[in-house]
């Protein structure tokens, strides 16, 4: 008995003697034979689509007489496929096409950036620095810049002014950037750790402006000060102030979201208040202006009002009698120090009436009369 065993190439099919106890790799050095230019351990064996081991006996694989079997070369360096091992892993195939994800922000890296940076610049924050109705920090030579230019984003649209702004004083950390500097320049990669040490603190408890401590800043003053120095020693603060302080004159800075939503509707509200007064104070002025206009012409209705009740006095009532009226004369009300004949020349009283007809007006218009 024997089976057949497709080589390919010049070499074509081989027919070989079956032995059911021979193994896939006697089978393979039959079909090496004397070629020493090809080894046996280079060959593979198929059979059914799939790769028959080397130690496996023939009849365990499937391989019984008259079966034909593929003997191929196996690539070197590969998987054994003939193909490319890089090429064959889908993970770099999905690598490929897959979309990097954008890498995820430390928050301690943000909230440090929120204290030692300007939110609308995103520079070093150095003096002078002023804080928003709702606590953000900023240079003030950034705003400015931006408000004579006109290119406040839409987030900060609330800043229409300097009026908006408070102007923060400032203690300066004791901590010097040069000390930092040395510190940094012995870190490596095994090391490192993010620096924490800001320029401002606090100038009474000396705790650093990096965001591991909340801080407040108070309206009227503009002090800069640590929400622990606030609620353990007032009175240090009233000293530092020059004076007393109140709950509602404390701004929190770089406050949580609940936070800022309080102070913008604060906000909001008392930018409407203060509208709604200037309005008033505006209608006011404006009525004023009305009377102090309309003042004359008042005074014109008082007097012809007094006239009037002249007239009704001079009527008399005697029994059946018909009431006479004395006729109005506008001479009688002619100003001091006025020609009474011009006076009497802006009334019509002061004229005769013109006795014609219809028929005369007529012909006076056609100059016949």
């Amino acid at each position: 008995m024997d089976i057949h065993a497709r080589c390919g190439g010049s070499v074509g099919t081989v027919r070989l003697d079956y032995q059911g106890w021979d193994t896939v790799s006697a089978l393979k050095e039959r079909v090496v034979g004397s070629d020493s230019a090809t080894l046996a351990s280079d060959l593979r064996v198929v059979h059914n689509g799939r790769v028959c081991p080397d130690g496996a006996r023939l009849a365990f694989c499937g391989i019984l007489p008259g079966s034909q079997v593929n003997v191929a070369v196996r690539a070197r360096g590969g998987g054994g496929d003939g193909g490319s091992t890089g090429a064959e892993s889908r993970s770099s195939f999905l690598e490929m096409y897959a979309q990097k994800k954008p890498d995820k922000i430390n928050p301690e890296e943000e909230k440090l950036a929120r204290w030692t940076t300007c939110r609308l610049s995103g520079e070093r924050l150095s003096p002078p620095v002023c804080a928003d109705e709702m606590g953000s920090l900023y240079n003030k030579s950034a705003v400015v810049a931006a408000l004579i230019s006109k290119s406040l984003p839409p987030s900060l649209a609330h800043i229409s002014g300097l009026r908006h702004l408070i102007d923060l004083k400032l203690e300066p950390s004791s901590q010097s950037n040069e000390d930092v500097a040395k510190k940094a320049n012995g870190a490596s990669a095994g090391n490192f750790q993010m620096n924490n040490v800001a320029d401002f603190s606090c100038p009474l408890t000396g705790l650093q402006m990096n965001g591991r401590c909340r801080f407040s800043a108070l309206r009227n003053t503009g002090h800069v000060i640590s929400e622990k120095a606030l609620k353990e020693v007032p009175s240090a603060v009233e000293e530092l102030v020059g004076g007393k302080w109140a709950t509602e004159d404390v701004l929190p800075l770089n406050g949580t979201p609940e936070e800022v939503q309080h102070l913008r509707e604060q906000m909001l509200l008392a930018r409407a208040a203060a509208r709604a007064k200037k309005e008033k104070k505006k209608a006011g002025k404006v009525a004023a202006a009305a009377v102090e206009e309309n003042g004359a012409g008042v005074a014109v209705a008082g007097s012809e009002k007094l006239a009037e009740k002249r007239n009704d006095a001079e009527v008399g009532s005697l029994g059946d009698e018909k009431a006479q009226v004395k006729k109005f004369k506008a001479t009688e009300s002619a100003p001091k120090l006025a020609s009474k004949q011009v006076w009497a020349s802006i009334f019509t009283s002061s004229r005769p009436e013109e006795k014609e007809t219809y028929a005369c007006r007529a012909l006076s218009s056609r100059g016949l009369a």
